[in-house]
């Protein structure tokens, strides 16, 4: 079988190609997939920079990808929920990755039925900025139906989806875009849309009960100024917070640099009795079950920027990296863009 490797650190569009590399077999608690479709995240062009070398150091040659979906061809002798022919979705994690490729083997925990309305593709596009939101949103942050959310970047992967979570929930979202994206994300359930190239959002007088940090630098602490009362800032690209070195089993060292780094967050948290939370997302296989549901049920819907080939995945990266991309960038089985 084929897979796209990383082979070094640097441009992603250079340091990975397509090789010819052994059809993998289960362990006992895997499945086999078929991978009919897969989708880029930012964190994929990160990891092949090495920008997360510090957290993540990878066993090189490695296939890159976190998200899939596909068939079932195999199970391992303790997997209970799947068969040989059924449709799945998943999020690998991050020592495996793999999606990039055409079939590989997953743990079951990390693999879930595929949503019923969706081709391939589309479920492709859910794993990582699915849970990204569930595990950000819900489980840290903890919104509840009436509160309100500034969703940076609302046009993109994690933001479109966080913007129809905000609105399935009974959350008053308000989202940043461009002004060519506004009509867009207030389709998706914005009240409000602010255009980031027409006007600041840091002007405002609005205030909310948390905001969705996807942008990092300045505007992580920019967030703790738009914040009412006891509300809570979730970034994924702002400094760690004091759980992520236990998630990314850091040593004493980089504990260290981790604190000295984020520390100046850190005290505008506790100062103005705001919590902060930047974590990286976790497989998990339930999330991703309500994340079906949620879709058959139509209250949220698969965005897709652009189809590519499998043959073409360093196409995939580069518009992945341009940031104007709306929604996700998916990459397809030749069978299934055949269809």
């Amino acid at each position: 079988m084929q897979a796209w490797m990383l082979e070094r650190y640097g441009d992603p569009q250079q340091v990975v190609s397509l090789r010819d590399v052994g059809s993998p077999a289960p362990g006992r608690e895997e499945v086999h997939v078929r991978i009919d479709a897969a989708s880029i995240n930012p964190i994929d062009l990160k990891l092949a920079q090495g920008a997360l070398r510090s957290v993540q150091r990878l066993a090189l040659p490695i296939c890159l990808g976190f998200d899939a979906a596909g068939e079932v061809r195999a199970c391992g002798d303790a997997v209970s929920r799947f068969r040989p022919g059924d449709r799945v979705f998943l999020r690998s994690d991050r020592a495996t990755l793999g999606a990039f490729a055409e079939a590989g083997c997953f743990r079951e925990d990390w693999v879930a039925a595929a949503p019923q309305s969706c081709d391939a593709g589309e479920a492709a596009s859910l794993p990582l900025v699915g849970l990204t939101v569930v595990q950000g949103l819900r489980e840290r942050a903890g919104l509840q139906s009436g509160q309100s959310l500034l969703v940076h970047a609302g046009s993109g992967g994690v933001g479109t989806f966080a913007v129809q979570y905000a609105r399935m929930m009974g959350i008053r979202v308000t989202a940043t875009c461009s002004r060519r994206n506004a009509e867009f994300v207030e389709s998706l359930g914005a009240e409000k849309v602010i255009c980031y190239d027409e006007q600041d959002y840091r002007s405002l007088s609005d205030r909310y009960d948390c905001v969705f940090d996807m942008l990092g630098e300045a505007h992580t602490l920019a967030a703790f100024d738009l914040l009412r009362p006891g509300g809570s800032v979730v970034s994924i690209a702002g400094p760690p917070d004091r759980q992520f070195a236990d998630q990314v089993g850091a040593g004493w060292l980089l504990r260290q640099a981790i604190a000295f780094k984020s520390r100046p967050v850190w005290r505008r948290a506790e100062s103005g009795g705001y919590r902060y939370f930047r974590y990286l997302t976790e497989p998990h296989a339930g999330q991703l079950g309500e994340i079906a549901g949620w879709v058959d049920a139509g209250d949220i819907r698969p965005v897709i920027d652009s189809r590519f080939a499998f043959a073409d995945l360093k196409q995939a990266l580069a518009r992945c990296a341009s940031g104007r991309a709306r929604g996700k960038v998916v990459v397809q089985s030749a069978e299934m863009a055949a269809t």
